[in-house]
């Protein structure tokens, strides 16, 4: 959906025309729920917020100005909606991060050693070793489990909501240089782990 496209949406929207509504929520499902489910780290609960998410679109209809970067705007409120969620149920963050952190201590590889294997990702060898084809068969969504929050939700901005580095670097409150390097980086660590 275009800038110019969007617009005209919300424009109906302000009009409480569902079909519009049905419109943006079909071209941008997926991508809110994925900048969520970045955040929260819980599907069920990125499926509720993103649901209340299009809820508040239609209520908000009226707030939005032309001329930001619908993608961006779009991104925005989601981030705060998942923020403000964390921040409501705090209580409930800080034990879940306590049972993470206690499971992740053992020899999981996403754990605190992973740092010192990366380089062997960069040892070329005849044949794979037991660790590259592990990670050779990992699934797409896995291989973005691997990345930093803050790659993950550039690389979610970027490929899935279509944005450009400016969008997302004002949706981040972030320089953008900072997140032009970030996306560099999260493209080479998808790139050893054999994606394109």
């Amino acid at each position: 959906m275009t800038d110019e496209q969007f617009n005209a949406a919300m424009e109906r929207l302000r009009n409480k025309d569902r079909q519009a509504l049905r419109e943006i929520y079909e071209a941008y499902i997926s991508f809110i729920f994925h900048v969520v489910l970045d955040i929260v780290k819980n599907r069920e609960t990125a499926e509720d917020i993103t649901s209340d998410f299009f809820i508040k679109l239609w209520e908000r209809s009226g707030q939005y100005k032309e001329g930001s970067g619908h993608r961006g705007y779009l991104a925005t409120i989601a981030r705060n909606m998942a923020i403000d969620h964390i921040r409501k149920h705090k209580h409930e963050w800080d034990m879940g991060t306590v049972l993470l952190s206690h499971g992740e201590s053992g020899g999981d590889s996403s754990g605190g050693t992973h740092g010192t294997e990366e380089p062997s990702l960069y040892l070329a060898s005849p044949e794979p070793t037991p660790e590259e084809q592990t990670v050779s068969d990992l699934s797409v969504s896995q291989a973005l489990e691997k990345l930093k929050p803050v790659y993950r939700q550039i690389v979610t901005m970027k490929v899935l909501g279509d944005m450009t580095f400016k969008e997302i670097a004002q949706a981040l409150d972030m320089p953008m240089g900072t997140v032009t390097w970030n996306y560099q980086d999260a493209i080479k660590q998808l790139r050893r782990f054999g994606y394109e």
